[in-house]
């Protein structure tokens, strides 16, 4: 790390990163190509990750505490799900995004390591994410941290396909 870098923080985001999140998360989607982000706004964001219900949780990663003002360099989302493969919950990660400035640093891993400690204080036994075929490098990103491709596809349905398979 260069000497002008400080060091990586990583810590729960809580209800005044909503703001920050809501940004981060419009920059990822539009980075994979959907152009309809207008519904992801920082009052979404607030009732979505806390609300009375929470949709989902958030790790936020900014510059170490000695900056005098840290950036936020990036966010992983992530939620519980269940697993009657594992015979529990396990952690399905919706979202990782590290802003490019912050890329070659090691946000991403270290973000990743947070979620591996929470899933270790859980009891939490696998962590699970997506990524799209055709990003290699990312691919070899988390091969290189132990994740494996176990050959499964994602499917989808959604939008007015989901509509018309409800009304067929």
């Amino acid at each position: 790390m260069p000497a002008t870098e400080s060091p990586l923080h990583i810590r729960a985001a809580g209800r005044a990163d909503a703001p920050t999140l809501a940004a981060m998360i419009r920059s990822l989607a539009r980075h994979e190509g959907k152009a309809n982000v207008e519904h992801i706004t920082p009052e979404a964001v607030l009732d979505w990750a806390f609300g009375p219900e929470p949709a989902f949780h958030a790790l936020l990663a900014e510059d170490g505490p000695t900056a005098l003002n840290p950036a936020p360099l990036g966010y992983l989302a992530w939620y519980p799900v269940f697993s009657p493969f594992k015979g529990g919950r396990v952690i399905l990660v919706e979202n990782l995004w590290v802003e490019e400035a912050a890329r070659g640093r090691g946000v991403g891993k270290a973000l990743l390591q947070a979620l591996a400690r929470e899933a270790g204080q859980r009891g939490l036994a696998r962590i699970e994410l997506n990524v799209r075929r055709d990003n290699e490098a990312t691919r070899r990103f988390y091969a290189s941290l132990g994740f494996k491709l176990p050959g499964e596809e994602v499917c989808r349905i959604e939008d007015e396909a989901l509509h018309r398979l409800a009304q067929r």
